[in-house]
């Protein structure tokens, strides 16, 4: 026999269809009761009670675990050790093989830019690592970053360096004393200048001006190491003098250039958070400023030193209390703004049968 959905079957049999149907209905509205009280436990499990009742035993213990309960890190297998190691066993076999013994000198610009390019590369194979699903930035960007941006702003920089190196200034022991104090406000700026520009169209937020910021370093550090790398590679031994140069600078100044423009474009997406444009604000400035004496102290203390004292081994000290201040100092302040600004939280994969979020549930009753 036909009935329609929801009506009681009549007929010879009609006190058992009854029957039949109480029954269904006492266990549909025992799934709504069951439903709504899973909606209060998931309400107080978020520490959102229903506001005009009191709240219960077992759901105060829900809210205390859940509140309470230790984050799970996301473990990913990244094998940055593997990479990096590699990169060195590249340069290495370059070097000692291919040019020392072979006297292959056709192979010196590979084995320069992998000398300058190991460390940034690996730095970069860590961020590309860092980034999450839920992350509005992308590896592309990234990568448009490094190397667009590092060459342009390497670009604007080395022009700026020129003009100021033309003008009338002091000189100690053959130094200009203008050029190198304002060096770091120089590039600073010129990165900081790129930094807006392939960030232009992205999400203004602070932990993705860490990323971008980072990735213009990377590529202006390359580039400038490369520079350095080469203009050493003269001499009775170029290859050994270069390697020097390679091992100084291509281990230290990437991490330099990369705090410098992750901090200063942290700051320059947090301020243009607000309004979702870039602007000028205190916190630029300062961070900017900050940043320009970092990269100073960097580039000019040991020639300062020699200059001002005539003892090349208090200058050697200077340069290394002067690296080890850039570093550890941009290093303490990225930590602090990284962890101000965390990753957004993964989304839980919605479990089978349940309905997305966002969407009521549906009613066991049947229409």
């Amino acid at each position: 026999m036909v009935t329609r959905r929801g009506a009681a079957p009549a007929g010879s049999n009609g006190v058992i269809g009854i029957a039949a149907y109480s029954t269904r209905v006492s266990g549909e509205a025992q799934g709504v009761r069951d439903l709504a009280l899973c909606h209060t436990l998931t309400q107080g499990a978020l520490g959102v009670p229903d506001r005009g009742r009191a709240v219960t035993t077992a759901e105060k213990h829900i809210t205390r675990t859940h509140r309470h309960a230790p984050r799970r890190r996301e473990h990913r297998h990244t094998h940055t050790v593997w990479f990096f190691l590699g990169g060195v066993a590249v340069w290495l076999y370059l070097g000692i093989v291919v040019l020392h013994l072979l006297r292959n000198f056709a192979a010196v610009p590979a084995w320069i830019f992998v000398g300058a390019a190991l460390v940034p590369a690996t730095i970069f194979w860590i961020m590309v690592h860092r980034l999450r699903t839920t992350d509005s930035i992308t590896a592309v960007n990234l990568i448009v970053a490094a190397v667009i941006g590092g060459t342009l702003a390497l670009t604007v920089a080395a022009t700026f360096d020129t003009l100021v190196g033309q003008l009338p200034q002091p000189k100690f022991d053959d130094i200009p004393v203008l050029s190198l104090a304002l060096a770091g406000f120089v590039e600073e700026f010129c990165k900081g200048l790129l930094i807006v520009i392939v960030g232009w169209k992205l999400a203004k937020t602070t932990r993705n001006g860490l990323f971008v910021g980072g990735a213009v370093g990377l590529g202006f550090a390359v580039l400038e190491t490369m520079y350095y790398i080469s203009s050493k590679f003269t001499g009775a031994d170029p290859i050994i003098a270069a390697a020097g140069e390679a091992a100084q600078r291509g281990l230290l100044a990437p991490f330099c250039h990369v705090l410098w423009s992750a901090l200063f474009g942290a700051a320059l997406f947090s301020a243009a958070a607000k309004k979702g444009r870039f602007r000028l604000s205190w916190l630029v400035i300062a961070t900017y400023v900050g940043v320009a004496i970092l990269h100073g102290a960097w580039d000019g203390s040991a020639a300062l030193v020699i200059a001002l004292t005539g003892n090349a081994l208090v200058g050697i000290l200077a340069q290394l209390v002067g690296w080890a201040l850039s570093i550890i100092a941009g290093a303490l302040i990225w930590r602090h703004v990284a962890r101000k600004e965390p990753a957004p939280p993964i989304a839980a994969e919605p479990v089978s049968g349940e309905p997305p979020a966002g969407s009521a549930p549906a009613s066991p009753v049947p229409a």
